[in-house]
């Protein structure tokens, strides 16, 4: 069965990886989409719960260059195992300027998603506020991914983060920072500036092997779906996506006890809570309460009141970073940080999500 991810702008790459590592397989990566196949249906949920980068995942109907040539004439998939007439759906059209243009594209592809379910003696119903499954029209640009989407609803969109940050961000954006700071399992991290907990979250579920979407609720679209009705879903969810020792090497610390207490509260939903050391404690503390050379990785995300607080920020780093240990700084796009002497750059690049617009370096302690 072939199916497309759907992905965040800047994260293809790390998708890729990560489709690599929980599947074994390496995808066809575009600008947003990642395209491969699976046909074992744990393989399928263990991605849908597991992954951390993908935003959507969408059963192929096919890819098209331009609008006029989307058909499901040759569609390699049984579409009894997704549509009956019992279920109702609707087509979202994305990334096309233009509601006009995405409600006109939307009118065609039900149309002819009609006409091919036809000839298979299906009656779905159009159903726009609350359908039981999607189709999904994805424009990245060049082309027109269209497809069913598997959950219905935005899986980046965590259901732990019941208390949000407004400077924070969704999951997906948490776990890329997490790689891009090189951490790993067995290696120790200390997250500065926590808020609401989502960049040490990810990290704890990277590591642990816990599902990150949400077991005990059954709202993906996938349970209506004939596909998998006979699915033992229940021995699925007592299973882990791998064998990985559960180490609480995971510190996060912040200067407001209100953001350690919501950043405490979504820990917990996510069910990690007992992998993170939270702390309440001021930036220049840190060589007080943790040994020198104690993390190998280190992330600080920085706002504009915090800009003013890099010089000493480089100073506890070098303090309890290890050597070749890295640092990762975000801030605003605008934000020209100044380097200390005690750290070698590694990397500069922009981080694009929505209209807003962040810059990262990764630094190395020399």
């Amino acid at each position: 069965m072939k199916l497309f991810a759907l992905v965040n702008s800047g994260l293809e790459t790390i998708s890729a990886e990560e489709i690599k590592e929980l599947t074994k397989i390496t995808p066809l990566t575009y600008q947003n989409v990642l395209e491969f196949s699976l046909e074992d249906k744990e393989e399928i949920l263990k991605l849908i719960y597991g992954s951390q980068s993908i935003r959507k995942i969408i059963v192929s109907l096919g890819k098209f260059r331009t609008v006029d040539s989307i058909n499901f004439n040759d569609v390699d998939l049984n579409l009894k195992d997704f549509f009956s007439d019992d279920l109702s759906f609707k087509v979202e059209v994305e990334n096309v300027k233009g509601q006009e243009n995405r409600i006109s594209i939307a009118k065609m592809v039900v149309g002819k998603v009609f006409s091919k379910l036809k000839e298979l003696n299906i009656s779905p119903k159009v159903e726009l506020k609350k359908p039981d499954l999607v189709v999904d029209v994805f424009f990245n640009g060049e082309n027109y991914f269209v497809g069913i989407d598997l959950c219905g609803v935005e899986l980046d969109a965590r259901p732990y983060r019941v208390f949000p940050h407004a400077a924070s961000f969704k999951g997906d954006m948490g776990y890329f920072f997490v790689r891009k700071s090189k951490f790993k399992l067995g290696n120790n991290l200390l997250v500065g500036f926590v808020k609401d907990g989502v960049i040490a979250i990810e990290a704890a579920l990277n590591t642990s092997g816990f599902f990150v979407q949400n077991t005990k609720k059954k709202e993906f679209s996938l349970f209506k779906f004939p596909f998998f009705n006979k699915f033992d879903f229940q021995s699925f969810f007592t299973k882990t996506l791998a064998d990985k020792s559960f180490q609480k090497n995971i510190i996060a610390f912040d200067e407001s006890q209100q953001n350690i207490t919501s950043a405490r509260k979504n820990a917990q939903l996510a069910g990690v809570k007992e992998l993170i050391d939270f702390h309440k404690i001021s930036l220049d503390e840190l060589d007080v309460k943790f040994k020198e050379n104690m993390f190998d990785n280190l992330i600080f995300q920085i706002t504009t009141k915090d800009e003013d607080k890099l010089n000493e920020i480089y100073y506890q780093a070098s303090y309890v970073l290890k050597q070749k240990g890295t640092l990762l700084l975000i801030g605003r796009k605008n934000w020209k940080p100044s380097f200390s002497d005690k750290f070698k750059l590694l990397s500069e690049e922009e981080v694009h999500k929505g209209e807003s617009v962040h810059k990262i370096w990764l630094l190395e302690k020399k």
